[in-house]
């Protein structure tokens, strides 16, 4: 009999702890997760960054920028000058969450052979850029609008467009669907809706369960710490406002952003020059590494046909 009620007693505390630590991490820890990324830079992101730091390594010619956001905060930025006589735009690359400008040398090589000029940013919260949240385009939109007036008042007259991975394409889409001037865009490996990618990434901590309550109720929680409303961040409405040519590109094994989060972006944007590339066998973070050859060839056609 005792053991009986040693053995309860013991499974209550279990149970309790167990409890304890869900409240916990529902009310302290996700509330958190998505908008306080961690800080990397090229020391903490040295397997994605083969030949170091230093542009110059990719046969690339910057210069350091600063940028301030509508809200005051000093956003750090590298401008990549391009590798032929002519200027043809400048792109604005933006990275993944938890990554910096420096993760985005390849891309800007492969543009500044092709006569584009770059800029590489450190977005809000993210590498050397002031500011504590991320809110996934919600501000960020608005920030990039200060990049375009930075470079509509250094480069009178000359193109921009914007290329953005992951993070970085849902806040491109956005981008462009508030300011006209990013005449066209590349679009890798994003989401269609915030809410959604959400529950997607909680189901990672609760076991798969996706929880349409457990995600609001986090998320409002965000929303307060971080002064932002998440369930307006909806790049699939940017995207159907987008008539400027746009290629997107999606792995179809992305186990982080499904596939069709980014056939949803594509299927209602109404551009002309819209196109698709699925990668065959692509992850979430390795499209470059899967079809390099493929993707750098179908980029450069896009370009070409702009």
């Amino acid at each position: 009999m005792m053991l009986k009620k040693k053995s309860l007693v013991v499974t209550a505390l279990i149970l309790s702890v167990i409890l304890s630590a869900g409240f916990f991490t529902v009310e302290q820890v996700l509330p958190y997760a998505g908008i306080k990324p961690m800080r990397r830079g090229p020391e903490e992101l040295r397997w994605l960054l083969p030949k170091g730091g230093d542009p110059a390594n990719y046969g690339l010619k910057s210069v350091p920028l600063q940028i301030k956001t509508p809200d005051q905060l000093q956003l750090q930025a590298l401008l990549i000058a391009s590798n032929t006589d002519t200027t043809r735009a400048t792109v604005v690359i933006l990275h993944g969450i938890s990554a910096c400008k420096e993760v985005n040398f390849e891309r800007a090589k492969l543009l500044a052979d092709q006569g584009y000029a770059s800029l590489l940013l450190d977005l809000r919260a993210h590498g050397s850029s002031e500011g504590l949240y991320c809110t996934f385009g919600y501000h960020e939109k608005n920030d990039l609008r200060a990049v375009a007036d930075t470079l509509s008042a250094r480069f009178p007259g000359r193109e921009m467009g914007i290329w953005g991975a992951s993070l970085g394409g849902a806040i491109s889409l956005q981008a462009m669907a508030l300011d006209e001037r990013f005449a066209f865009g590349i679009i890798e490996s994003t989401f269609h809706d915030f809410e959604q990618v959400a529950k997607e990434y909680g189901a990672d901590w609760f076991f798969g369960i996706r929880s349409t309550w457990l995600t609001r109720h986090v998320l409002e929680k965000s929303a307060v710490i971080a002064g932002f409303d998440p369930f307006s961040v909806r790049p699939v409405d940017a995207a159907a406002s987008i008539s400027r040519p746009v290629m997107f590109i999606h792995g179809d094994k992305d186990a982080r952003i499904p596939m069709w989060f980014g056939e949803k972006n594509f299927e209602v944007c109404p551009a002309p020059q819209k196109r698709w590339l699925k990668v065959q066998g692509g992850g979430h973070s390795d499209l470059w590494r899967k079809a390099g050859p493929v993707m750098k060839e179908q980029v450069t056609d896009f370009l070409a046909d702009l």
